[in-house]
């Protein structure tokens, strides 16, 4: 199997909002599909941030216990695939474009509604949209780790322990 062709750039949110309000449009046509909300989260939902040209979106649901096998086969039928789901607290599915090289353009994040985690995308999503130093530092962060990429778990790994700081150490930023 070929490796993913992986790159940064600085992205304009402009571009991917169209196609993220398209891709939520399919998602809610989804027939038995659980309530959900959802949120335009990652780089491509900043302006002007560095990162992939991949959509990243929340979708938050009441029980995610409700995401059952039929709901999984639905996402398949659109192209979604399913990625992780370690006990972290949530689903993520990927949206691939190429088999061969395991591309995919989209990322779904399904996660339980009041959880730390759905606080926590929430949370992070806010601080990078209103808090400049912390804006500069993820953008740093993926500068100097870009080379890890390639290694993905390797760079999840510190990504991870990167985003629990802000979200541990961030006193003064108020919690939505």
């Amino acid at each position: 199997m070929m490796k993913r062709n992986i790159s940064i750039k600085k992205l304009n949110n402009l571009s991917f909002k169209n196609n993220f309000l398209e891709e939520i449009k399919k998602i809610k046509d989804i027939p038995k599909m659980p309530s959900f909300t959802y949120e335009h989260i990652g780089s491509t939902a900043i302006n002007n941030s560095l990162g992939e040209e991949i959509i990243d979106i929340l979708i938050v649901v009441e029980n995610l216990h409700e995401i059952n096998n039929f709901d999984e086969k639905r996402l398949n039928n659109m192209g979604y695939h399913r990625f992780a789901h370690k006990g972290k607290g949530f689903i993520s599915y990927c949206k691939i474009k190429d088999f061969t090289k395991m591309d995919y353009n989209i990322k779904l994040f399904i996660a339980q509604k009041d959880t730390d985690i759905h606080k926590n995308f929430i949370f992070f999503n806010y601080l990078l949209k209103n808090n400049n130093k912390i804006f500069e530092d993820y953008q740093n962060f993926k500068k100097e780790n870009f080379n890890l990429k390639s290694n993905s778990k390797e760079y999840i790994k510190k990504r991870d322990i990167f985003i629990k700081k802000i979200l541990n150490g961030d006193k003064n930023a108020k919690r939505t």
